[in-house]
């Protein structure tokens, strides 16, 4: 199969804190905002919630245009944009050590991370399949949906091909997720090492699929 012309558009970054971690939001906000606030234009907003809240409900919500943080008693999620003519790994690496280094300054225990890329192609991903994968009904958003997941050096990986007829629109997720029953602090594997392990998979995602 021929390779399609494609770029990365946008990268989640998730962080799953460990029930040992005593979260106090006030300090996780202080601490991102010394590392990132050279990166976001806005202020973080902080989500006054009762104690008896469920636990995933966002105590903090930080957005602009092309970054956007929340975070909840379970974990941190980070999603960046890529604008044309930047390298998608290298704001990777710089939001990775930013991101980390806030964590580690409140103690807190990582177990788990997760990575979501999308990737764009300017080219017909449905023609570019006919000759491996026959297509013959797409749902009423003129949507197909094709899936597959993999289990490869202790981590998940979801790789989703979207085609959209009526948008003109093809897309690749790559979702790449470190092992729940493979504890990050029980193996004293750093969320900052984690991460950029996940990064690896999923480049050798892209260059078995595309």
């Amino acid at each position: 199969m021929k390779s399609p012309n494609v770029n990365i558009y946008k990268v989640q970054m998730a962080y799953f804190f460990s029930e040992k971690s005593g979260i106090r939001a006030f300090g996780l906000i202080s601490s991102l905002y010394n590392q990132l606030k050279e990166v976001f234009r806005t202020e973080p907003q902080s989500i006054p919630i009762p104690d008896d809240a469920p636990a995933d409900v966002p105590r903090c919500v930080w957005n602009d245009v092309n970054t956007s943080l929340t975070f909840s008693k379970i974990r941190l999620d980070f999603t960046f944009n890529v604008p044309s003519k930047y390298n998608w790994e290298k704001l990777f690496n710089d939001f990775n050590e930013k991101i980390t280094t806030a964590l580690d300054g409140c103690d807190v225990i990582i177990d788990r991370v997760g990575l979501v890329a999308e990737v764009m192609s300017a080219d017909d991903l449905h023609d570019l399949l006919k000759e491996y994968v026959n297509i013959e009904k797409f749902n009423d958003a003129c949507e197909a949906n094709i899936s597959w997941l993999e289990n490869i050096d202790s981590c998940n990986v979801w790789t989703y091909i979207i085609i959209n007829e009526s948008k003109n629109e093809n897309k690749i997720v790559f979702d790449v997720n470190s092992l729940p029953d493979c504890k990050l602090s029980e193996q004293g594997i750093s969320s900052k090492d984690a991460m950029i392990k996940c990064v690896e998979n999923l480049k050798g995602k892209m260059l078995n699929v595309l």
